[in-house]
């Protein structure tokens, strides 16, 4: 993952809202909440930036993100991440999956015999470490920025799962054209985004990397709920 992120103290935030009674305390609560949110992103903006103009400093963010538990609630496989699955099975079957900001990995519950090879990248050490606990079969991992990741080999599907709007939104178009280049004949980049991030800018940023859009799909067919996009084959060259 190419940046810090304070999404999940955001979640926590608001996870105590449910729990209050009566509309007063819940408007109350929406208030204070909102609050809270738009405090921590603007507490967020400057680290960000820091971290982007720092890999060693960016890893260790994500460390200490990953060794307080602050992304363990993505680790229960969850019924988006079976169904990116099966998007994954139907689109590009017995894959050779390159998996870009994999973090444990553990939210992408693929079946046995479903894919071929899985390589998962991750800046963050410690969710790599704890990725290969899962020993996953016919899985490799590396630590890496995936920024500048370059693969040895190509592969038939590459994903970015709620990742692509952690990257710098200038960069996008020529990330995702530069990825393509790692596709295996046939092969699909799968964007994973969530619903709150599904901003014109970042849809933008995926149109501009001139692949052709094959699948969009949301999860779970519930509005809140993650949209996938399917890029596949090269850019068409210009004439």
């Amino acid at each position: 993952m190419p940046w810090l992120y304070l999404g999940p103290l955001a979640s926590a935030v608001r996870s105590v809202g449910p729990t209050i009674a009566g509309s007063l305390a819940n408007k109350e609560y929406e208030l204070v909440s909102a609050s809270s949110f738009r405090f921590l992103n603007l507490v967020a903006a400057p680290v960000k930036a820091l971290a982007r103009s720092s890999p060693r400093l960016n890893a260790a963010l994500w460390d200490v993100q990953y060794k307080l538990g602050l992304w363990d609630y993505l680790d229960d496989g969850t019924a988006a991440g079976r169904e990116l699955a099966e998007v994954i099975e139907q689109y590009a079957p017995q894959a050779s999956i390159l998996d870009l900001g994999c973090g444990t990995s553990a939210n992408l519950p693929l079946g046995p015999g479903t894919y071929r090879r899985y390589h998962g990248v991750d800046i963050s050490a410690k969710a790599i470490k704890r990725a290969r606990m899962l020993k996953r079969p016919h899985a490799t991992y590396e630590t890496a920025d995936i920024l500048t990741y370059a693969p040895q080999e190509t592969y038939d599907a590459i994903l970015l799962r709620e990742v692509i709007y952690y990257l710098p939104p200038a960069q996008v178009s020529g990330f995702l054209a530069r990825l393509s280049g790692f596709l295996a004949p046939g092969g699909v980049i799968v964007i994973q985004v969530w619903a709150g991030e599904r901003s014109p800018g970042l849809i933008a940023a995926i149109e501009g990397s001139a692949l052709p859009v094959v699948l969009e799909k949301t999860l779970e067919l519930d509005p809140g709920h993650p949209t996938v996009y399917l890029l596949g084959g090269q850019p068409p060259v210009a004439v």
